[in-house]
């Protein structure tokens, strides 16, 4: 057996996991909707930090294919889907008791039917529940339940099914600080999942999701020069799936631009947030638009564009105000604060 589902299934490893106390980077999965605090690691040339808008993604796999239901199915909206869709209906708005209600009455009756499928998603929303709520361990122990499941069953470890799942537990201990596990589990899912890539649509979104996340990972470690491989790999996934959404493209392209200032890439960390820019004009939702601006109006500062550098921290602010986005009025006076700084020199 792989060594990363050894790891999994080592007792002394499930109580391990503690509430990390740094801010980790936001992660993307719309279906689960993990909207986790972020902040990148400061820089050392001007002071400057830059922050990742907390967004959703398009990023997803389909919950119906994921439970296995064949397409006539599909269209009854049996008691059980009904039921699943509701809770994750309450997922979404936060309202996090009433979905674990939900999730249990939607487990009971897919034990009731017989229907492992349906069991099997239930407890998968239930780990992303926990997960929502930092309960590290408890969403670590129904993951490695699920996986446990699967594999008793005959799943493949290869299949796209465990490599989701252990995705998760990666990321589960890079928040717990196992840091170690982590590093294994991100490039165990990369292996499983090179030669599939280009399978379907989910293999495929699979991959950038984890070319994202090992990213994340990598950035919190200061591999700049990594991270970016994997940050242009999941950029590059998403404007071949989902062109047509601006909300993730935007956020990669804030990731890319201010992760090549990190790389003191300092030409190409303004071509990507101008682009961001640019892009985020046509956004449906642009509340969190205005710490793209003010990371722009940031680089533009460090080389020593003051006056667009003014420009770019201005309209963040004004769309800071007008979205009501606390995150976008913090960066917006950040850089004004750089801005004075280097006024005073």
């Amino acid at each position: 057996m792989q060594k990363f589902i050894r790891i999994l299934f080592n007792a002394k490893t499930l109580n391990r996991l503690v509430v990390p106390t740094v801010h980790k980077n936001y992660v993307f999965l719309k279906q689960y909707n993990q909207k986790l605090p972020f902040t990148h690691t400061n820089v050392s040339q001007a002071s400057l930090r830059f922050l990742k808008p907390n967004a959703k993604s398009i990023l997803a796999i389909s919950l119906l294919s994921w439970l296995g239901f064949a397409e006539e199915d599909k269209n009854k909206e049996s008691e059980l889907i009904m039921t699943l869709k509701r809770s994750v209906l309450c997922i979404n708005r936060e309202q996090y008791d009433k979905a674990e209600q939900m999730l249990h009455l939607a487990l009971r009756i897919a034990q009731q039917q017989q229907n492992e499928q349906g069991a099997l998603y239930c407890f998968d929303l239930m780990a992303n529940l926990a997960f929502e709520q930092r309960d590290l361990d408890k969403a670590h122990k129904l993951f490695v339940h699920i996986l446990q499941l699967l594999l008793s069953k005959g799943t493949p470890e290869d299949d796209i099914k465990v490599i989701h799942i252990s995705l998760k537990l990666a990321r589960i201990y890079q928040l717990g600080a196992e840091l170690e596990q982590a590093e294994i589990g991100y490039a165990w899912c990369l292996e499983q999942i090179k030669n599939k890539k280009n399978q379907n649509k989910d293999t495929k979104i699979l991959y950038g999701v984890i070319n994202d996340w090992y990213a994340q990972f990598l950035l919190d470690k200061n591999d700049v020069k990594k991270a970016l491989v994997h940050l242009k790999e999941a950029y590059s996934v998403c404007n071949e799936l989902s062109r047509q959404d601006v909300d993730q493209t935007v956020l990669l392209l804030n990731d890319l631009g201010t992760t090549c200032f990190r790389a003191n890439d300092m030409t190409n960390a303004e071509n990507y947030l101008k682009q961001a820019v640019s892009i985020g004009k046509d956004m449906q939702d642009k509340a969190y638009l205005g710490v793209v601006h003010a990371n722009l109006g940031l680089i533009l500062l460090e080389k020593g564009l003051l006056d667009q550098a003014k420009k770019f921290c201005k309209e963040a602010l004004y769309l800071g105000k007008k979205h009501e986005n606390s995150e976008s009025i913090n960066q917006a006076n950040y850089c004004f604060d750089q801005i004075k700084m280097n006024l005073n020199k």
